[in-house]
């Protein structure tokens, strides 16, 4: 059963996808990394529904999508991701933009009394120059990228790290995300999860995951979780 909202004393957000529209420039990258290695480009769409399982899955689907094999070679990986890299330090803030609604809901979650951290699958060193640019840092306690821990989501560890730092169980916590690696770490965790219709979730509808709630509009969320919708 899922708990009642208003017992919601931390609020976990995913990034790409949900907080930011970083689509065009992770794409960018993918295409710098493939052509690295002498390899044809993929389309914005085809990265837009890879997206979500951190860095190197991208870059091994785009791989296998631009050459439609069953794995990629183990020994092209450390190549591409290298080149993905030194291409994505530069181009991660150029352009990436704020869904609507994302700065105006974490600030008022915020001065209502909830904690907000953040938990991504993308690699660390790019999210704080991410956040500066759009101008999240400060909302955050705590901020977890996908290569923080030994694992990264759908396994729960990163939410429950994160609960067990800000001293709040589970039950009393949410997560917010919009791929389905975002609601089965909220399930194994045991806190509900918020999904959302208009990020990356593999070429798949978020409903197809079975959130708690959908929403097609990061600005009811805040209604949502302090009781008025």
């Amino acid at each position: 059963m899922t708990a009642p909202l208003s017992q919601v004393r931390l609020v976990l957000f995913d990034l790409d996808g949900t907080l930011v529209d970083s689509a065009p420039q992770l794409h960018r990258s993918v295409v710098a990394a493939l052509a690295a290695l002498g390899k044809g480009p993929v389309t914005l769409s085809e990265v837009s529904a890879w997206v979500g399982n951190g860095a190197d899955m991208l870059l091994r689907r785009a791989w296998q999508g631009r050459h439609e094999v069953d794995a990629m070679p183990p020994a092209e990986l450390p190549a591409l991701r290298a080149a993905f890299d030194a291409d994505y330090a530069e181009a991660a803030t150029q352009g990436v933009s704020l869904y609507p609604g994302v700065r105006e809901t974490l600030t008022s979650l915020q001065q209502a009394g909830k904690c907000l951290a953040l938990v991504t699958n993308k690699p660390s060193r790019f999210v704080p120059a991410i956040l500066d640019q759009v101008g999240l840092r400060d909302l955050f306690s705590q901020v977890v990228g996908g290569d923080c821990l030994p694992v990264r989501k759908p396994d729960p560890a990163p939410l429950l790290h994160i609960c067990a730092q800000a001293g709040i169980p589970p039950e009393q916590s949410l997560m917010v995300g919009d791929s389905r690696s975002d609601v089965l770490a909220a399930r194994h965790a045991g806190m509900p999860v918020v999904g959302l219709t208009y990020g990356y979730n593999h070429g798949e509808p978020i409903a197809a995951s079975d959130p708690d709630w959908i929403l097609d509009d990061f600005a009811k969320l805040t209604p949502l979780v302090l009781g008025s919708l």
